[in-house]
């Protein structure tokens, strides 16, 4: 019988894991009852999805929520080993994603808000160095002024074509939308109908860059 090297490795490699195991005297069995009775109490997990790259990875994030489920702290982030793209594993950026909200503060190892977050919209006036916080009430219609100021200014119903003709083709090219990763299937497609709506043709998403 002819052996290749690579059975041969693979051969040894599991004869000596197991040998290791059992000349340690290690007692699986025991462990494994003790994992049994303990259980994580008051987390309620929450499936989202990475926002870094392009892989659109699934995380699960676990949170502590009050009797009305309210949110009251953060515990942790971790791979979503139900999501068929990271089967539950996380790079270093997915795994870090905890301090997007929450770190542990250096000196006392108390978990605190991390200072550099934005929890509240920020605005920078046309040609300002300085950041000015409104609420969410200004900030929306801001943008929903801008959006249709740009629309209509840039607005083409017509346009001609070889033979001379006039074709409709209602777009406007002075807007366009970048989608992220973090956006799941539904949300991407009410993104991609409403900016097909508004006439925008310029469509990209981050997973194309």
């Amino acid at each position: 019988m002819r052996v290749t090297r690579r059975q041969f490795l693979k051969v040894t490699g599991a004869t000596a894991a197991s040998l290791a195991v059992v000349d340690l005297g290690f007692d699986m069995t025991a462990t494994a009852s003790a994992i049994k009775g303990v259980r994580t109490r008051n987390v309620t997990p929450t499936p989202t999805v990475c926002p870094y790259c392009a892989s659109g990875c699934g995380l699960m994030v676990y949170s502590e929520r009050d009797a009305a489920g309210r949110f009251v702290k953060l515990l942790s982030v971790q791979g979503d080993p139900d999501n068929p793209i990271n089967q539950g594993g996380a790079c270093s950026k997915g795994a870090a994603m905890f301090n997007l909200r929450e770190i542990y503060e250096e000196g006392t190892g108390k978990q605190v808000i991390n200072p550099k977050r934005v929890q509240k919209p920020m605005y920078r006036a046309p040609g300002s160095d300085k950041w000015e916080e409104k609420d969410w009430d200004w900030m929306l219609d801001k943008i929903a002024d801008r959006i249709k100021e740009t629309r209509d200014s840039s607005f083409i119903h017509k346009e001609k074509i070889a033979d001379g003709s006039e074709i409709i083709v209602n777009r406007t090219e002075k807007i366009a939308s970048l989608g992220g990763s973090g956006l799941d299937n539904e949300e991407a497609y009410v993104l991609s109908k409403m900016m097909r709506s508004l006439g925008v043709v310029y469509l990209e998403t981050q997973a194309r860059i």
